[in-house]
């Protein structure tokens, strides 16, 4: 069994799968208070689903960037779990690459105070690393990638399509040590 938790941007988003079917899945807008609620509602979800945290062998992370708190929501509680049990499985992508798809894509995410998060991506490589940029530096790469899709804020984003379709993309972690946060620093 297979769960995708993503906590980075305001939302708590579930993805619960056996083999390649979708068993079920939860998106929680504007969860701010998502430290208060994730252990609550992966354990519904489950519940739901006759299913205990033990049954899961494989879990799929986004690690950022994002909201500094929600980054580390989602980190902390497989990390825990793989603290006691190092047999399950840990798989991590960045937040900006998960909103790019396997597009031809400017991956943009609010960093607030007029920065934003951006990545460019064509099928999952990156042509500019993740970082931080304010917006006239945004609006030159925009130019420089005029015929790339623009990816905003997770907006229109089908959180189940574009999982089984990155699934593949995804990086193993096998030491609890390296389950890090993608924390993009930039003093602009």
């Amino acid at each position: 069994m297979k769960l995708f938790i993503d906590t980075c941007n305001w939302k708590l988003i579930l993805i619960l799968k056996d083999q390649e079917k979708v068993i079920d899945s939860l998106i929680m807008h504007d969860t701010k208070k998502v430290s208060d609620i994730a252990l609550s509602t992966i354990t519904m979800l489950l519940s739901k689903n006759n299913l205990k945290i033990k049954d899961i062998k494989e879990f799929y992370l986004t690690n950022g960037p994002g909201s500094y708190t929600g980054v580390r929501v989602g980190l902390t509680i497989v990390k825990t779990l793989k603290t006691l049990n190092n047999q399950i499985k840990v798989y991590l992508i960045n937040s900006l690459a998960f909103q790019a798809s396997n597009d031809k894509a400017i991956s943009i995410l609010d960093a607030r105070g007029n920065k934003y998060y951006i990545g460019v991506y064509e099928k999952q490589n990156a042509l500019i690393k993740e970082t931080v940029v304010n917006l006239e530096e945004l609006e030159e790469i925009k130019n420089t990638y005029k015929s790339f899709i623009i990816k905003q804020d997770n907006e229109s984003l089908d959180y189940i399509e574009t999982f089984n379709l990155l699934e593949n993309k995804f990086t193993l972690v096998n030491e609890i040590e390296k389950i890090l946060p993608l924390y993009i620093k930039n003093f602009i």
